[in-house]
């Protein structure tokens, strides 16, 4: 069976950029801004993105259009396609499926609340504003109203099963009619409500909104020197442009084969800068600077991201006129960034089904979205699932697959061999020394990046034994051990030939 391309150039951009751009942009990014140095944090965020962002961003593009051409549309295929399709190298590219199924599986949820609140704000059943300065008094009653919806609550439930089946049918639509058309009309309508969102949180009381953005770019140089804040924004980076997790190879694999995959790359990462830096800075954090004070901002930025996207922002646009109006747009803005991402992030299992399975598409998919439900409905039921797989999954393991792709496919594929494919059909040449010095450098600093988790957080993470924290780190092997499975029984069909 022949495989899906993408049909035009504008969906394909759309879509790569959809896959990073999600709730880390406008949540995520805005409150780790404030939080580590204001300004200052830009700093190790823009050494981080040009030293890891970029180049691996070149190698997911460059690696999945040359493994795409030879059927291989997931890191099982691709990295097997390395080393003869061994048992061993296909395992390894398990790895780099298992991430991003992982993390979907608690993103998912997330991304539930978000069309359940759209939903509420629409038909005016959040709670009203309590008009005051003092933020917690402010966010009391969407504090309450948030922890009884997330117990879970029934409606947590029904919206997280319409999140489940609206990725569901996306994805049976397959890449062309299912998720390059969601990203083509989803994409541009996110922009869009996103700067008209950015226009009113800069303009509120008298546009004290820029002041709120001038403080969250304010540096605090003596920051600088903490390694907290650097690993913060290197993993800012990973999480933003979805990096370490073969996703963006997993959608550069259905490019035409003459594809520049250069332009591509940096039209996809210059598409997520400007909805976080630009975007993401504008809205959040400067609508409460506005309505709460300069004191409050770094205290809310310290409660979260949840707090700052589901409490605080509702508690200001509700207070405004046409509030309810406004907390719509707001939800379905961060609905439409999560539900792009959770496409990409299911896509990776689903062309490993049907490349290295040889499975129909329809089974790949359900098969894939029936292991996705199981995770989410845990991360619903069961505490610190959260917390707890993203540690594991879009951290330590992000890390250790973003070095291991550089020392696949450009040391072991070759320096010369992945110049080659860099350049073929790119509108920009790009000097095979400029080649050497990132596959010297930001291998090194990824070196860094594990030393300093596995000093500071693992040690932390790995003393919490909870009954709770046990359920979530067996279901991260169980997940482990299946892609595992799927890769090594993969290898025999594979070979077989024709789909079953």
């Amino acid at each position: 069976m022949k495989r899906e391309i993408w049909r035009t150039k504008a969906g394909l951009i759309f879509a790569a950029a959809g896959n990073a751009i999600g709730l880390g942009n406008l949540l995520r990014f805005p409150s780790k801004v404030a939080l580590y140095g204001g300004g200052a944090f830009m700093i190790p965020y823009f050494v981080a993105l040009f030293l890891i962002g970029i180049p691996l961003m070149l190698i997911e593009w460059v690696i999945g259009r040359y493994a795409g051409a030879k059927g291989h549309g997931s890191m099982t295929g691709i990295i097997g396609s390395f080393f003869n399709h061994s048992y061993g190298s296909r395992v390894l590219g398990s790895i780099g499926v298992s991430i991003p199924i992982l993390i979907v599986c608690y993103y998912i949820y997330i991304e539930s609340w978000t069309l359940g609140f759209a939903f509420f704000s629409l038909f005016g059943q959040m709670p009203q504003p309590v008009v005051s300065e003092d933020p917690k008094t402010a966010m009391a009653p969407f504090v309450d109203f948030f922890k009884g919806y997330t117990a879970p609550s029934a409606w947590a439930v029904f919206f997280l099963v319409i999140t489940l089946l609206i990725n569901w049918i996306i994805l049976q639509r397959g890449i062309a009619k299912g998720i390059e058309l969601t990203a083509k009309y989803g994409l541009p309508l996110l922009m869009m409500m996103g700067v008209f969102l950015g226009f009113v949180s800069l303009s509120m009381n008298g546009w004290r909104g820029l002041d709120g953005l001038l403080f969250i770019y304010t540096p605090d140089f003596s920051r600088l020197t903490d390694p907290q804040v650097w690993l913060e924004a290197s993993g800012q980076i990973f999480f933003t442009l979805s990096l370490g997790m073969g996703a963006i190879a997993t959608y550069a694999s259905y490019v035409k084969k003459n594809e520049d995959v250069v332009k591509a790359g940096l039209y996809t990462a210059g598409l997520n800068e400007f909805v976080e830096v630009v975007i993401g800075a504008s809205i959040a954090i400067p609508a409460a600077f506005a309505v709460f004070g300069a004191l409050a901002v770094p205290e809310l930025a310290k409660e979260g991201t949840f707090r700052l996207g589901f409490m605080t922002m509702p508690a200001i646009l509700m207070s405004l006129p046409m509030g309810s109006l406004l907390s719509t747009v707001w939800f379905f803005l961060l609905f439409i960034a999560a539900l792009t991402s959770s496409l990409a992030l299911i896509q990776p299992l689903v062309a490993l089904l049907e490349d290295e399975m040889r499975w129909s598409h329809a089974k790949a998919v359900n098969v894939s979205m029936l292991l996705v439900s199981f995770g989410a409905f845990l991360s619903a039921f069961v505490p610190g699932f959260i917390d707890d797989v993203d540690f594991w999954a879009g951290t330590l393991m992000l890390l250790f697959f973003g070095l291991l792709e550089i020392i696949i496919f450009v040391w072991i594929f070759g320096v010369h061999n992945f110049h080659r494919e860099l350049n073929t059909n790119s509108f920009l040449k790009i000097p095979k020394g400029l080649v050497y010095f990132y596959a010297v450098v930001s291998p090194v600093f990824l070196v860094i990046l594990l030393y300093f988790w596995g000093v500071v957080q693992l040690p932390k993470v790995l003393s919490q034994m909870e009954p709770n924290i046990v359920i979530s780190r067996a279901f991260v092997i169980f997940m482990i051990l299946l892609i595992a499975f799927f890769s090594v029984e993969s290898r025999r069909r594979y070979l077989a030939g024709p789909h079953m």
